[in-house]
């Protein structure tokens, strides 16, 4: 009689995939982790060539280049996943380090855009902006019948505008605008600050997705008795495809990926994936 603890199942019911999960290759270290995809898709294909006789009729057909991706969508906009397409890696601000131990970005340059109401001379901004370099604050705009209206420059004293020149205004560390006497209303204002609590991901034109080990996790269930089974894809190595990042930025809007699954050119295994199911 064969042994009632064996566990061998055949047709089971998908139910969901949990996660999936890619790590380097060499450190083991997390890339990205993705937990709420949607419409996920296994695919394999294969060039097939025929084999025919002097009048074109198939002896057989010859299979070769087996491939695999793995893809869907994630139902939130992912950060991790976005630096992984774009073959970088999310900075946060105080925290990741380079390759020599060294903090990346204590704080990271954000912008933003305000308008502000102007008491006596002066504005306050909500953040320190940034007041040298290419990301400097340098105009400031007067709000005129709800739209933008007379520009100020900011510069290094206030100064009414005249027929020929704008006026200019002064831009404090702490954020406060100073104006020339006799302007009132509300200010509008568009400048980058720096922040402590930021995270950055930025797509170089010039870097691209690294393959790594992929795992993702399932839950299926019994056909007969409803119980819950564990299951796995493993695939040792995987890549992010970067040929089309459509990313679209609307409230409901998904974040789509596809991996290419690939043999371990360097391993003596030629496996592309594995599904494993246990109880």
């Amino acid at each position: 009689m064969a042994s009632d603890k064996i566990f061998n199942k055949n047709e089971v019911v998908l139910e969901k995939i949990k996660q999936a999960s890619l790590y380097d290759l060499e450190s083991g270290i997390l890339l990205n982790r993705l937990t709420s995809i949607e419409d996920p898709s296994l695919n394999t294909t294969a060039e097939k060539e025929e084999v025919v006789d002097a009048q074109g009729n198939t002896i057989t057909e010859i299979y070769r280049a087996k491939k695999a991706t793995f893809g869907g969508s994630n139902s939130l906009f992912s950060l991790d996943l976005a630096a992984s397409q774009f073959g970088t890696k999310k900075v946060v601000a105080g925290v990741t380090k380079d390759d020599d131990g060294n903090v990346i970005a204590p704080t990271i340059v954000n912008y933003t855009a305000e308008t502000k109401d102007i008491d006596g001379v002066n504005a306050k901004l909500s953040h320190a902006p940034v007041t040298d370099g290419k990301d400097a604050i340098k105009y400031v705009y007067i709000i005129e019948s709800g739209e933008i209206g007379e520009a100020y420059k900011v510069g290094s004293a206030p100064k009414a505008a005249t027929d020929k020149e704008i006026g200019e205004v002064t831009v404090a560390n702490d954020g406060t605008i100073t104006f020339p006497e006799g302007i009132s209303g509300k200010v509008y204002a568009e400048y980058a600050f720096e922040s402590d609590e930021a995270v950055r991901v930025v797509n170089k034109a010039n870097e691209y997705p690294t393959a790594g080990k992929l795992v993702i996790l399932a839950l299926f269930r019994d056909k007969c008795t409803d119980k819950t089974i564990l299951g796995s894809i493993i695939c040792p190595k995987a890549k992010l495809n970067p040929e089309s990042v459509d990313l679209a930025l609307t409230p409901t809007g998904k974040h789509p990926f596809e991996y290419t699954m690939m043999k371990d050119f360097c391993s003596d295994e030629d496996e592309l994936f594995e599904i494993v199911l246990s109880k």
